[in-house]
């Protein structure tokens, strides 16, 4: 079978790593495998890909009408898929949904499109709320990551959405202070949607409480000079540090005590998963979507409820200042996830993919 992935660029983003793990599991399936970013000038990619899978940039620098922009690039996109002559065609992202769903109009290709955020709260131009679900209705299938984000679906389209959650990637394990445990850890880009200064309102409150306590937020963003205001304006500069953005992967695991997500909405919240994973003990707002459908509250963490600085302050102090508890959330975290395993989330890509095919599934995985 011949699978063209559709992404917007060929970064270091979540989009980019799951196409990348699909690109090669369905490679290993035998398939004749082609990814396309179409916000890329060439292949030059993040994540390294085999040589037997065809990657390619499909932007036009300078090419394009501001005004047409959307319809210039689903008509390049058709007639490179056209060239392509696909099976299948799978799609990440709002916008390049839209697109592609477009390039694919009356083809007959099988379209599996990937809603990544919460598009509930994803702050888009009318145009594209409206494409949005028209897309939905147009594709094959829709896979979304929580079930929260299938039920905000239309009946119509809720009928073939299938919840497939981004796969949990190993990080290193945590070393696990017991009697110390003071030291908080955040970690996302700084805007307003991670909502670190809640995060850091909440601190304030924390230090009263617990005066050796840290926090150290990893991440750049446009909130930078902002949250760097609030810190010293609240006098928490000895306490709380912005350290950018860490040089490998899971870095920010072996500073941290406990993992704290103070976002006002998420697609999914991979950073928890990684956390519980590492055996790391997890405060999270109950944001949509995704805190609440991986952390079990009290057994592998602590939900609180979003708006209030007060609960997220007490969660956090309760877990530093409770070493037993503590010690039980990073016990219990790492097993509870074994639903996010990257068997089990390839099995449920694959199962879509015959879905919206015939083709059987694959079923030899590499649990990486």
């Amino acid at each position: 079978m011949r699978v063209v992935f559709v992404l917007a660029g060929l970064g270091a983003g979540g989009a980019e790593k799951v196409v990348n793990l699909l690109a090669h599991h369905r490679l290993a399936a035998g398939d004749d495998v082609h990814v396309i970013a179409l916000n890329a000038t060439d292949s030059t990619s993040y994540f390294s890909y085999d040589p037997d899978i065809q990657v390619e940039g499909l932007s036009r620098t300078g090419r394009y009408s501001r005004h047409f922009v959307t319809v210039q690039r689903a008509r390049d996109l058709r007639r490179r898929l056209a060239a392509i002559k696909p099976d299948l065609v799978v799609s990440f992202l709002t916008k390049i949904n839209v697109i592609t769903v477009l390039a694919t109009a009356g083809a007959g290709t099988p379209t599996i499109i990937s809603e990544r955020n919460n598009f509930d709260v994803q702050q888009m131009s009318r145009f594209w709320r409206w494409s949005r679900p028209m897309a939905a209705f147009a594709a094959t299938r829709v896979v979304v990551m929580t079930e929260r984000a299938r039920a905000r679906q239309p009946d119509r389209v809720r009928k073939k959405t299938i919840v497939i959650p981004n796969p949990v990637t190993p990080l290193p394990r945590a070393k696990l202070r017991p009697d110390a445990g003071r030291r908080v850890v955040a970690v996302g880009r700084l805007d307003r949607q991670k909502g670190f200064d809640i995060l850091i309102a909440s601190f304030a409150q924390v230090v009263e409480r617990v005066p050796d306590a840290e926090l150290t937020i990893y991440g750049e963003g446009p909130e930078r000079s902002a949250l760097e205001k609030q810190i010293s304006d609240l006098g928490l500069q000895e306490v709380v540090r912005l350290s950018g953005v860490t040089r490998v992967p899971g870095e920010w695991v072996s500073p941290g005590d406990v993992f704290a997500l103070s976002s006002r909405f998420e697609g999914f919240a991979n950073v928890v998963l990684e956390a519980m994973s590492s055996g790391m003990a997890v405060v999270s707002v109950d944001c949509p979507w995704g805190p609440g459908e991986i952390v079990q509250d009290g057994t592998t963490g602590l939900l609180v409820p979003m708006g209030s600085k007060e609960a997220l302050a007490s969660a956090i102090t309760r877990v530093l200042t409770d070493p037993e508890l503590r010690r039980s959330f990073c016990k219990a975290g790492p097993p509870s996830l074994d639903r996010f395993s990257t068997a089990t989330v390839l099995a449920k890509w694959d199962e879509t993919i015959f879905q919206a095919t015939g083709h059987p599934p694959f079923t030899a995985f590499a649990d990486a």
